[in-house]
């Protein structure tokens, strides 16, 4: 596994992957999607491979990330009733859990949750939606994503360029255990996302 991984990764240059990486972190800024934890430790197992690469990867990592938050925020911004009332009827019901937590949260700790909240897995991701709703002007928003968005991307690059490779080798070696903790683990995204959402289904009902 790890000769094939590598394999690929040396297949692609270093301008693709600096590409590639810019545009996986917009994406995740404007729809909350692909998983910047997972993309961005790709990019530091493939910073491996070239050492100097490790700080031009957090530049346009954390650039393609603000970028997309700031777009998904200007979209708040100015169809704050259309975004809300798609993500209330949409079928994303765990999203729309976040979402309702980030409101929550940003009225509680005003705007400085923009900032430590980049650092809460899940609920980073929906913070531009209830920025872009709130009057916090757009400077302050930059300064703050900036900020979380430097230091998210320096921790998942340098779990992919420390760790990638002997977890690859790990992974190889007990393939089964692996795959029996993969699936594990899935099972367990799962039922705790589904006893968040019936929680707060019986707490709507009975409120």
């Amino acid at each position: 596994m790890t000769e094939f991984v590598f394999t690929i990764f040396e297949s692609i240059s270093w301008p693709t992957a600096l590409i590639i990486g810019f545009f996986l972190l917009l994406l995740h800024g404007i729809f909350l999607t692909p998983p910047s934890e997972l993309s961005l430790a790709g990019i530091g197992l493939y910073a491996t491979l070239y050492e100097w690469f490790f700080f031009p990867a957090l530049f346009a990592t954390t650039a393609g990330n603000i970028i997309g938050c700031i777009i998904l925020f200007k979209l708040s911004r100015h169809y704050s009733e259309w975004i809300s009332q798609f993500i209330m009827s949409s079928r994303f019901r765990y999203v729309n859990y976040l979402l309702q937590k980030a409101r929550k949260d940003f009225h509680k700790y005003d705007q400085l949750f923009v900032l430590y909240g980049r650092f809460i897995p899940n609920i980073r991701s929906v913070i531009s939606i209830p920025a872009g709703f709130s009057n916090m002007p757009l400077s302050t928003y930059v300064l703050y994503s900036t900020i979380g968005c430097l230091v998210w991307s320096l921790v998942w690059i340098s779990v992919g360029y420390f760790a990638g490779q002997p977890l690859l080798v790990i992974i190889e070696t007990h393939q089964t255990l692996a795959l029996a903790l993969l699936i594990l683990t899935i099972i367990g995204v799962i039922v705790h996302r589904y006893h968040i959402l019936r929680t707060r289904d019986l707490t709507s009902g009975h409120g």
